[in-house]
């Protein structure tokens, strides 16, 4: 078990080895969102905040022109083994240049103004008719216990409530501070950025502990 705890957006470099070795997350929200994604040949497509590479590598298998960015250095490092440094960013010219743009498990680990901040941004980066793809922990599971990915605390809050929560990774035995938000007030967010939902994604639901479960949710959106 590791006794890594990640509370901060920061922090998340420490928990690249962890990241790079993920299984379970992998073949369940991985497979949905490259099924989704389609036909990538030739396709101009950004990983935003794009951790350790690890998509990157089977967006570019698929013939994508890809490119990553992410604040964090250490990850940026370590990206570099799936793709050539010169397509990797730590900081971002705004010119909307890009057919795709996809942005995995980071709105679930920064507060509201940085949602709104990252929503903003990938507006600023998208070429007009291009896809986005933004995708998190699925909120509606926000009081179950147990997943096959992780444990998780229980809270005194509801669904309706914006709160922190506590839960420890199966993999690797990690633990970190998520966000909760209900589902509507990210298609608020999505609307001011000025982006219409296309199509909400969940993966393959089924069952632990007597609960049924669908990990997480991938929002389509255009401009």
């Amino acid at each position: 078990m590791s006794n890594k705890h990640i509370q901060q957006q920061d922090q998340w470099g420490e928990a690249s080895s962890e990241l790079s070795s993920e299984v379970i997350k992998l073949a369940s929200y991985d497979r949905l969102l490259l099924k989704k994604l389609g036909d990538l040949v030739g396709v101009k497509i950004l990983d935003y905040g794009c951790g350790p590479g690890v998509l990157l590598k089977e967006l570019n298998l698929k013939g994508a022109n890809a490119y990553g960015f992410d604040v964090s250095e250490k990850l940026i490092i370590e990206a570099r083994k799936q793709l050539s440094s010169s397509r990797l960013f730590t900081t971002l010219d705004f010119k909307n240049n890009f057919d795709v743009i996809i942005c995995n498990l980071v709105l679930c680990i920064v507060d509201e103004t940085e949602v709104e901040k990252i929503m903003n941004n990938v507006s600023k980066l998208l070429k007009p008719n291009g896809r986005v793809y933004v995708g998190f922990c699925n909120p509606k599971i926000f009081n179950i216990e147990e997943s096959q990915l992780d444990f998780r605390e229980k809270t005194n809050c509801t669904y309706c409530d914006n709160h922190e929560y506590t839960k420890t990774k199966k993999e690797g035995g990690y633990t970190i501070i998520e966000k909760h938000r209900p589902i509507e007030w990210y298609r608020n967010v999505y609307k001011k950025a000025g982006f219409k939902i296309a199509h909400e994604h969940y993966t393959e639901k089924y069952r632990c502990n007597g609960c049924e479960v669908e990990d997480f949710i991938i929002f389509e959106l255009t401009n």
